[in-house]
C-alpha cells in the first residue's frame, strides 16, 4: 500500500533533482493553459481555428509532461524536447478524456455515490494510456483493476492533491509552479505503486486469499 506522505516527499525530492526540467516544462504547461483559456471571446473564428489548435497542442504537451514524470520515476533522464514527442498518443488520450468524465457524470446522475466511486477507480486511466499506449476502454479496465481495495486511500490522495493545488493558487498562482509538478510526480508514484502491488498479487496468487 502506498503512503500519501511518502508520495509527496518522493515528488518533492525528484522535482528538486530535476529542477530545471520541471520548472521549464511546468511554465510551458501553465502558459499554454492560459493561452487556451483566453479564446472564446469576441471573435468566433479565432476560437474555432486558433483556439482549437491551441487546445490540441495543449493536450499533446500535457501527455508529454506526464510521460516525462513517468520516465523520471523509471530512472531515466528526459529532456525538455520530450514534452513534444508524445503526439502519437493524442487520439487515445482524447478518447479517455471524453469517456472518463461521461462515466463520472452518468454515476453522479444515478445516485452521486457511483460517480464518486467511478471517479476514483478510473482516475488512473489517462496515465495508463500515456504509459502503455492502451486504448481508452482497456486503460479504464486496468485502472479499475489496480485500484481494487484502495478506494479510501486514493480518495484521500486526490483530496490532498486538490488542497495542495488550491494552496498553490492562493499564492497568486505562483505556487502552482511548485504544486503542479509535485502533484503529477506524486500521481506517478502512486500509479507505479499500485501497478507493482497488482503484479505482486498476480505473481503470488495465495495472497489473494483472505
Amino acid at each position: 500500500m502506498f503512503s500519501i506522505k511518502e508520495s509527496i516527499k518522493y515528488a518533492w525530492e525528484k522535482s528538486k533533482e530535476h529542477m530545471e526540467l520541471v520548472l521549464f516544462t511546468t511554465l510551458l504547461i501553465l502558459a499554454v493553459g492560459s493561452l487556451t483559456g483566453g479564446f472564446g471571446g469576441n471573435n468566433q473564428n479565432d476560437f474555432s481555428l486558433i483556439g482549437l489548435i491551441a487546445i490540441i497542442f495543449g493536450m499533446i504537451i500535457k501527455i508529454g509532461y506526464n510521460k516525462i514524470f513517468l520516465r523520471i520515476y523509471d530512472g531515466e533522464t528526459p529532456k525538455f524536447v520530450d514534452i513534444f514527442k508524445e503526439y502519437k498518443t493524442f487520439w487515445k488520450y482524447l478518447g479517455v478524456s471524453i469517456i472518463y468524465p461521461l462515466v463520472i457524470l452518468g454515476g453522479l446522475i444515478l445516485i452521486i455515490v457511483p460517480g464518486i466511486i467511478w471517479a476514483v477507480r478510473f482516475s488512473f486511466s489517462s496515465i495508463i494510456v500515456i504509459d502503455t499506449k492502451s486504448g481508452p476502454v482497456a486503460a479504464m479496465k486496468e485502472s479499475y483493476a489496480i485500484t481494487k481495495g484502495s478506494f479510501w486511500e486514493i480518495l484521500l490522495f486526490w483530496i490532498t492533491m486538490m488542497l495542495l493545488n488550491i494552496l498553490g493558487l492562493i499564492f497568486f498562482g505562483i505556487g502552482l509552479i511548485i504544486s503542479i509538478p509535485i502533484s503529477v510526480m506524486a500521481y506517478v508514484y502512486v500509479y507505479r505503486k499500485l501497478t507493482k502491488e497488482k503484479a505482486g498479487l498476480i505473481e503470488n496468487p495465495s495472497s489473494l486469499i483472505a
